[in-house]
């Protein structure tokens, strides 16, 4: 579990996603808190994220968490990371926090956790992130905790932003 002020951030498990799969109200009982209706966006990806999980023991601390807003007891969302780091040091971060808890700073919070816990790691030396590609509030948290967007002339994809913050020197 990573832990801030004001979130816990649980790491999914085999009990946690058949939680998910079995609905919100074991969902709740298992992670003790309360899940509200709506509380992500991203659900049909969480038997991806199951099935992957399993195949590749790996990503069991480079994966899905569940955020829990310590202050309400409750289920507000999902971040983590897109698999463990890669040859080049690099982990890339995703979030998401339901409307209802946006602009409290709660996304930099979490951001910030996930960053500070990938750099514990001394095979990552960069964290990398998208967005979409317009001024908003992950960008906005990304630039306050210091990412840079980068551009990549390989890549013509520009339906997203690239960002990436290197480990801190020493």
């Amino acid at each position: 579990m990573i832990e801030t002020p004001r979130l816990k951030l649980v790491p999914c498990d085999d009990t946690i996603f058949d939680a998910l799969k079995m609905g919100n109200n074991i969902l709740s009982i298992v992670l003790g808190a309360n899940v509200p209706k709506k509380w992500t966006e991203v659900r049909d990806t969480f038997s991806y994220a199951a099935k992957r999980w399993k195949e590749h023991p790996p990503l069991h601390n480079w994966w899905l968490y569940l955020i829990l807003y310590k202050t309400e007891n409750m289920l507000i969302g999902s971040c983590g990371f897109k698999g463990e780091p890669n040859e080049a040091g690099e982990v890339e971060i995703g979030y998401e926090i339901r409307p209802e808890q946006q602009g409290i700073g709660l996304g930099t919070e979490l951001a910030e956790a996930l960053v500070t816990f990938a750099f514990q790691d001394e095979r990552v030396s960069k964290v990398i992130a998208t967005t979409l590609p317009v001024e908003n509030p992950s960008a906005s948290i990304l630039t306050k905790l210091g990412f840079q967007r980068v551009f990549h002339p390989e890549t013509t994809d520009e339906a997203i932003w690239s960002w990436e913050l290197s480990r801190p020197v020493a």
